[in-house]
């Protein structure tokens, strides 16, 4: 009877943890998602700054909706799966603002096409899953017949929306055929 009643307690104890766990990274998730943190690193502060973003459609557009840095660049399926991308990235970012100065133009120029790729190999993975949470494919209606035929191609999981639109919100970066490797 003890010892059930020991497994008992331990399974209590490990599911308030775990729920602790998630509550608590929820928090951390929702804070590190907002625009002022994701700037608080010199070269996205950059980014942000640069004129082409500020004048996108994510940014500036008639419906007042304002995309910010977590909308386009973390999947929010579900909690694991936004935490461990959350974190993998911002960590790989963070080692990479740290041991490199791309307060240099032409250091910041040199590594923009690497991660301009890293995005877009990433949202092909995923089907471009972040421009789903707010974008109904059903609901566009492309005006040009080369728009109706691509998202005709979309509707049918041909192509995805990064396939044609890999240059939305940021400063044009070359598509290149060669999948990112390096941060």
């Amino acid at each position: 009877m003890k010892r059930w009643l020991a497994i008992f307690a331990i399974l209590i104890v490990g599911g308030i943890i775990g729920a602790g766990v998630i509550v608590a990274s929820t928090f951390v998730n929702n804070y590190t998602s907002t625009e002022a943190f994701c700037t608080s690193c010199h070269s996205m502060a950059m980014v942000a700054a640069d004129p082409h973003y500020l004048q996108s459609s994510h940014r500036l557009n008639a419906a007042g909706v304002s995309a910010s840095c977590s909308d386009c660049h973390v999947p929010a399926t579900n909690w694991f799966t936004e935490t461990y991308s959350h974190a993998a990235n911002g960590i790989g970012d963070a080692i990479a603002e740290y041991a490199n100065d791309y307060s240099d133009p032409a250091a910041w120029s040199a590594r923009l096409p690497v991660l301009a790729q890293r995005v877009r190999d990433e949202m092909q993975r995923d089907d471009s899953l972040t421009c789903r949470k707010c974008h109904d494919v059903a609901q566009i209606r492309p005006a040009s017949p080369a728009g109706q035929s691509a998202h005709t191609m979309l509707a049918h999981g041909k192509v995805t929306c990064v396939t044609c639109h890999a240059n939305v919100a940021h400063t044009p970066v070359p598509v290149s055929a060669a999948p990112a490797t390096t941060r």
